[in-house]
């Protein structure tokens, strides 16, 4: 009995850390951007391999995730149906999919048909949300739909504001990723009948508790620890806010104003600080401060340098990096100061997107035109180490996704694997 309890337990030690650092939700395991069970080649070759296959999604900026061998995605195949399909990762064979009506249309084209939600896996589920609002539990093995809400009619167009537009629903559409939190599934609703954000049981998709009656955002919430306590830090669409973990009760507000409410990026949390940024405005760094049971903030610095509108910066060695929307290029900054350490030559224009990863301490960015820059991650200088061309349109807006070996690059409508181990 002794030698079957101590097996179970090196099991479970060996396999949970696996299981849990997969690229399982959006921007990865701790949603930081870090592909923690990247397994990369040292020597990067200098031209990517043919694609260990390629499937056919739909249009949207939905990115795929990784978990037990499946690849979960959301995708629009035109006339107003949005799918959610899972694939073998090992083959790209479709193994279930899974359609909804969507007629929503964003009023700027440029928002793209969605869906822009990128899905989240626990355990046996699957987490996804449509760009106007349908929002399902799936079975991983069977794909069958377990629960599901209908946002839209069931908690907005409550109040309309002056133009007839919903006064909370995001204009361009739900794009805020799922949070699981134990048995609640957290996400961004918005307004004052289901709470700017809503938590639901994962097991019968009942409210379980709803917190601020405002907004909410295209930017997806997280858990972290500042100051001494867990927290919930989320953008509304006027504020960046920190929740209490137990009671979900607002310990902190920065207000944060931006066109159209467009708050985008997720928070990024540094020790005690959490870096705020969007739309054509400086990033800057709050200092999240706790003296006995109050609760304040106060600006450690500004960097006008780097203009975050929407792509979420990744952390790595005390130093933060993103990526400038005016100028096109990757900047370095360091934490501690807020001073800019170095900034990259051009690599977007207009209102290009990229997408920010770190895997085995290199930076990884893809750009709406489809050029894959990977950089070393130095904090002094910067050091291009390759380039590549992936396969497809080159419209690539969903974000980029590492796990293991493996390399996933979604285009205009296909989904792309390259594996690098070998």
């Amino acid at each position: 009995m002794k030698r079957l309890i101590l097996t179970t337990i090196l099991l479970t030690s060996t396999l949970s850390p696996t299981l849990a650092n997969e690229w399982s939700q959006w921007r990865g395991a701790n949603r930081d951007g870090v592909a923690v069970d990247a397994k990369l080649p040292a020597n990067l070759p200098e031209k990517l391999p043919e694609p260990l296959w390629k499937a056919y999604v739909g249009e949207g900026y939905s990115s795929p995730v990784v978990y037990k061998g499946q690849v979960f995605i959301m995708g629009n195949e035109g006339k107003q149906v949005e799918t959610c399909l899972s694939f073998d990762g090992n083959t790209g064979k479709p193994l279930w999919r899974k359609t909804h009506s969507c007629t929503f249309e964003p009023p700027d084209a440029r928002a793209g048909k969605g869906p822009n939600s990128t899905p989240t896996v626990d355990r046996d589920r699957v987490y996804m949300l449509g760009l106007g609002g349908y929002f399902s539990c799936i079975e991983i093995k069977t794909g069958n739909v377990l629960w599901s809400h209908d946002l839209a009619s069931e908690f907005w167009g409550v109040v309309k504001s002056e133009d007839g537009m919903d006064a909370w629903f995001p204009v361009c559409g739900a794009s805020a990723s799922p949070l699981v939190d134990g048995n609640q599934v957290i996400l961004p609703v918005g307004g004052k009948k289901a709470g700017c954000i809503v938590a639901f049981d994962r097991r019968t998709g009942k409210i379980v508790w709803k917190a601020l009656d405002e907004r909410s955002s295209y930017a997806s919430p997280l858990f972290a620890n500042i100051a001494g306590e867990r927290e919930l830090v989320a953008f509304t669409g006027t504020r960046m806010v920190g929740l209490t973990h137990s009671d979900h009760k607002l310990l902190w507000e920065h207000p944060f104003t931006a066109l159209f409410e467009q708050t985008i990026i997720s928070p990024v949390v540094w020790k005690d600080q959490v870096v705020i940024a969007g739309e054509a405005k400086p990033t800057i760094c709050l200092k999240v401060n706790k003296e006995d049971d109050k609760t304040s903030t106060s600006v450690a610095w500004q960097n006008a340098d780097l203009s975050a509108y929407m792509v979420t910066p990744v952390l790595a060695k005390d130093h933060l990096f993103g990526m400038d929307q005016r100028s096109g290029r990757l900047v370095c900054v360091d934490m501690e100061t807020g001073k800019t350490k170095w900034t990259s030559s051009r690599l977007i224009g207009g209102l290009g997107y990229v997408s920010l990863l770190i895997a085995n301490n290199r930076i990884f960015a893809l750009t709406t035109s489809g050029d894959l820059n990977v950089f070393e991650v130095n904090t002094e200088k910067c050091v291009p180490i390759v380039k590549w061309k992936p396969a497809g349109e080159g419209f690539n807006w969903a974000h980029l996704t590492v796990s293991g070996s493996r390399i996933y690059v979604k285009d205009k409508a296909n989904l792309y694997c390259y594996e690098l181990g070998k």
